[in-house]
This record gives C-alpha cells, sequence and structure tokens, in this order.
C-alpha cells in the first residue's frame, strides 16, 4: 500500500446503517447525497447497506434473508438483509452478521475492486460489519456517529456499549456531526476527549438554487413549517400546542408537517382535536424537491426536537432564506445564531409559542439572502466532500503508519 498523493481518486465503499429501499425511499438520503457529493469529485463510491435481523426475529416470516443488487445511476448498491445468530449470545450474534456481509463485500471485490477505504455510518449495524470486513482484510476504516439512541437511553446493553467503544477506538478515523454531539457521546460511553472528529453535514444544492424572499405584515397569515420523520424524539405535538396558543392569542398563523412516520394518525386525531384542521396541513412523505416547495412557501422553520445530532433540515431552511426556531436540541448549536433564528432554551410550550410570535414581529430583520449565502459557504456540497476526502487520505496513511 503507498502512501495516498491529496489528488489521488479514491475507491471509498460507504456502509449506512439505513437507507433507501423500494418500501423506504426517502431514508437515509443525506447518505446517498454524500456518495454523491464525493464521486463528484473524481472519487469512485460504492454502497452496501447492511440490514440486521435481531436474532429473536430469525422466525418472522416478513425477516427472510434477502441480497439486492443495482446500479444507481453509476453506483454499485447492495442491500443484504441478514439474520445473525442466536438471542442472548449478542457478540457471537454480531460477529455472525459481519460475517454475513463479509460474503456480499467478496463479491463486490470480484466485480469492482478492493476499496481504498471502508466507511461506516452509525456503529448498529453497518459500523459492526464495517469494522469486522476492515479487520479481516486489513483496509483503512472510517466510521460517523448519528444515533441519538445513546443519549436518549435506548441503548444500555453493556455488550453494546463495549462494541461500540471497541469500534471507535480501533477505527482510523471516528467522525461526528456536532461538537454537542461529541461531548455528549464522549461523556456518556467514557471516550477520551477528542475520540471523534467534528464533520458537519452537507447540503443539497437544490436548496441554494432560487432563492425566493418572503415578506410579511402583521395581519397575514404567517407560514411555518416543520418536516421530519414523525417520531416521539421530535415532539411535533409541541408545535401543534403553540400554534393552538398563537390562534387563541388571534394571531393568523398557519402549519405544514412535512413527513411520514409512526405517529402520524396519531398527530391527526390531535389536530381534529383541538379544531385546527384549517390551520394544520400534514403532507405526508416529501421527495427534496417537495421540501424546497415547501420551504419556498413557508416564512419560517420550526423544530421542537429533544435532540438532534445535527439537523439538516434546519440547513435547508436557512439555505432557501428561512430563518428558524427551534428547540436547544444539541446539534443546532453549531450553526444556529441570532442573526438565522431563535434558539430556545427550555423545551417549553409558552417558551416556545412566545419565540414564535417573537420571530413573526421581527421577521423583516432577517436577511435572507444572508442566511442562504451563510448555508452555501459553510455547508456546501464540495466543501463537506473536501472535508471527507482529506479525512480519507489521513486515514489511509494512519493505517499505513501502522503497518511499517
Amino acid at each position: 500500500m503507498e502512501y495516498p498523493s491529496n489528488h489521488k481518486p479514491l475507491h471509498i465503499l460507504i456502509m449506512p446503517s439505513w437507507y433507501k429501499t423500494p418500501e423506504t425511499s426517502v431514508l437515509g438520503t443525506f447518505f446517498e447525497e454524500q456518495a454523491r457529493a464525493l464521486e463528484k469529485e473524481g472519487h469512485f463510491v460504492g454502497i452496501i447497506y447492511p440490514e440486521y435481523t435481531p436474532p429473536g426475529e430469525i422466525f418472522s416470516g416478513s425477516n427472510k434473508e434477502h441480497l439486492d443488487f443495482y446500479m444507481d445511476k453509476n453506483i454499485p448498491t447492495f442491500n443484504i438483509k441478514a439474520h445473525a445468530g442466536i438471542p442472548k449470545m449478542r457478540r457471537w450474534s454480531y460477529k455472525q452478521f459481519g460475517k454475513s456481509v463479509n460474503v456480499v463485500f467478496e463479491e463486490y471485490v470480484k466485480n469492482f475492486g478492493q476499496p481504498d477505504i471502508i466507511h461506516a455510518h452509525s456503529v448498529f449495524h453497518a459500523g459492526i460489519a464495517g469494522f469486522h470486513i476492515a479487520k479481516v482484510h486489513k483496509i483503512p476504516f472510517v466510521i460517523t456517529e448519528h444515533l441519538t439512541a445513546f443519549l436518549m437511553g435506548y441503548i444500555t446493553n453493556k455488550i453494546d456499549i463495549e462494541i461500540s467503544r471497541e469500534i471507535y477506538e480501533y477505527a482510523d478515523k471516528a467522525l461526528i456531526v456536532s461538537h454537542n454531539f461529541r461531548k455528549d457521546l464522549e461523556n456518556q460511553l467514557h471516550l477520551k476527549e477528542n475520540t471523534f472528529q467534528v464533520i458537519h453535514n452537507l447540503i443539497n444544492s437544490i436548496f441554494l438554487e432560487n432563492v425566493k424572499i418572503k415578506t410579511y405584515s402583521p395581519g397575514e397569515t404567517f407560514h411555518f413549517m416543520t418536516n421530519s420523520f414523525l417520531l416521539p424524539r421530535k415532539n411535533i405535538k409541541l408545535i401543534v400546542d403553540a400554534i393552538h396558543i398563537l390562534t387563541k392569542k388571534k394571531l393568523d398563523v398557519h402549519l405544514t408537517i412535512g413527513g411520514e412516520g409512526p405517529l402520524e394518525d396519531e398527530l391527526r386525531e390531535y389536530v381534529r382535536f383541538l379544531g385546527l384542521d384549517k390551520q394544520i396541513r400534514f403532507t405526508g412523505k416529501l421527495w427534496r424537491n417537495e421540501v424546497k416547495d415547501e420551504l419556498d412557501k413557508c416564512h419560517a422553520f420550526v423544530l421542537a426536537s429533544q435532540y438532534e445530532t445535527f439537523g439538516v433540515v434546519l440547513i435547508e431552511s436557512l439555505a432557501c432564506g428561512r430563518p428558524v426556531v427551534t428547540t436547544d436540541s444539541g446539534g443546532p448549536r453549531d450553526f444556529i445564531h441570532p442573526e438565522h433564528g431563535i434558539i430556545v432554551e427550555k423545551q417549553e410550550l409558552f417558551d416556545f409559542a412566545a419565540a414564535m410570535e417573537k420571530l413573526m414581529l421581527n421577521y423583516a430583520s432577517y436577511d435572507q439572502k444572508s442566511l442562504s449565502a451563510y448555508c452555501k459557504t459553510n455547508f456546501n456540497e464540495h466543501r463537506i466532500a473536501e472535508e471527507m476526502t482529506e479525512v480519507y487520505y489521513s486515514a489511509i496513511n494512519n493505517r499505513i503508519k501502522k503497518l511499517v
């Protein structure tokens, strides 16, 4: 293995822990966008998406193993759904999972050659498979962590935590998407300070095109928007309740809720219960161009998450020139400043509603072209892809030094 020059195109294998399938066509969109950005920089990129089936679900009829392959606009893409071992034998099950995915990796190599580097996204569960493959084949290994599950109390098993620490410490580079998330995860897992290097998420160029300036005068309808998977930690109900408060104050407000998820029916029923059918609209799943269209229509974006590792939807909104109101959920501290909107310190209803009203009253003070320019400078595809490429060169050279 040679030291790569900083101009040599690399062969990068990306292994995401969640990714689009025919059933989940918008899942893991940012993994694909990062792959496309790296491809634009001249690198060859492949994807193996390893779906993990827990041991307890082996005999479920809906969880049969499968392997799909397709060329996705020049990116070779494998999707393997693999069973893993026996209940209560967690470490052994993860090892079996890694072996199953390794079979697919070897098929990938036969057809496309061995990658210069493996980049896994999140320990559970692509990181486990990528770690196993990187060790077996002595390939430089990078991991980026995105999961909030460690901090939300969903990952507590001792073996899971041990394996996570082992993978982060083995990686030639461990990455994370915000400084707050870095500190929280290092503290939670008792890792050394700066185990992770921060590289922010990128923004799809579609959000930087044709910025449409939105005006507002008191008495007009003010349009808010939110967009996410409709999950408990996204705290959509807080936004609905804030709209209820503002309407009680005789403010003419409207909310568009983009996205789908397990809470959709419950939220729709809650909106009907509050009598807000005319003020709140659900769009269902939105494609990237549809998100852009909705952002162009709204005045401002709101996000009430309990915890965000970063908050891609916020930079999408800023890129479209839309100021934001967001809870102090961690990740947004890196990039939401007073000129971009309002961070609400406490996840308290009346504080959140007050922040929404304040933004309405001061709407003209937000320079929408500056919001977009800020995102174009800091989160554009080229800049983030360049940062990632430097990480890859560094990881490869670190591995070579270890071998010498």
